[in-house]
């Protein structure tokens, strides 16, 4: 019996679909499979990259916080420095806007004691006047109690107008007469006895600062002369010198005369 002959010629259109739908699934399974594959491999980075996305979309930039008092010297740059420094005065401050520092570099019991403020404000630059009205200076003793004050002696604040800035201290000298104060500020009240003190220091209307400083015992200078010999005067007030001995002849050798 002969072997049944298969058709020769173009197949049926519905075939060739068949076969391409067929190439197409086949594509797509090993697509599919491949992308499991790769997910199955590496399940711990897919979260930490979901992570770091989602907190690179919530993080947000710090914004920079206004900043309120006076601003050191050091947090500036030179360019911010230099343009504080040459900043010219834009009014007026309020003495609320200043804060005092006082210093004092030395101080000896039985004298005067110069004690240093230095000013610094909220403003770029301003205008202020210093005087016994604006800035309250006062010394306590160790344990508290009020010795001397700018309130009784006003006059230790010298009255001048300075430039307070925020990028660097405006100095100005209060003098102390290193007494206490008494409501005439006279000179009877007893001077400062060596040891510690605070003085408080502050713009009318504002929060005071202190420090604590020591007066010490008045320095003591010893002057040390060397006597020079002089010579000894005589009755007439001048001085004696002895003539000096004058040299005497030789004798002669004498000669007897022969007998």
């Amino acid at each position: 019996m002969a072997a049944a002959r298969r058709p020769r010629g173009r197949l049926p259109r519905r075939v060739y679909v068949v076969r391409r739908l067929l190439v197409v699934t086949l594509a797509l399974a090993v697509v599919l499979g491949l992308v499991q594959l790769v997910r199955s491999l590496g399940p711990d980075d897919a979260p930490a990259e979901q992570a770091a996305t989602s907190s690179a979309r919530t993080r947000t930039v710090p914004q920079a916080q206004p900043t309120y008092g006076p601003v050191p010297v050091q947090g500036l740059t030179r360019k911010q420095r230099k343009q504080a420094v040459l900043a010219a005065p834009s009014g007026e401050c309020r003495p609320d806007e200043i804060s005092v520092l006082p210093v004092v570099d030395k101080a000896e019991a039985g004298g005067r004691i110069s004690i240093r403020l230095d000013l610094q404000g909220t403003q770029p630059a301003c205008t202020f006047e210093v005087s016994s009205e604006t800035v309250v200076v006062k010394v306590a003793t160790e344990d508290g109690q009020r010795f001397w004050s700018t309130q009784d002696c006003g006059k230790g604040v010298p009255t001048s107008d300075v430039v307070v800035r925020s990028a660097q201290p405006t100095s100005v000298q209060v003098n102390w007469s290193g007494r206490a104060s008494d409501t005439e500020c006279t000179d009877e009240p007893a001077w400062a006895l060596p040891g510690f003190y605070e003085v408080y220091a502050a713009a009318a209307g504002s929060s005071p600062t202190n420090v604590s400083f020591e007066v010490t015992k008045p320095s003591v200078r010893y002057v040390t002369e060397t006597p020079s010999p002089t010579p000894s005067p005589t009755a007439s007030g001048t001085p004696s010198r002895k003539p000096a001995a004058k040299p005497q002849p030789s004798p002669e050798p004498s000669v007897s005369p022969s007998p």
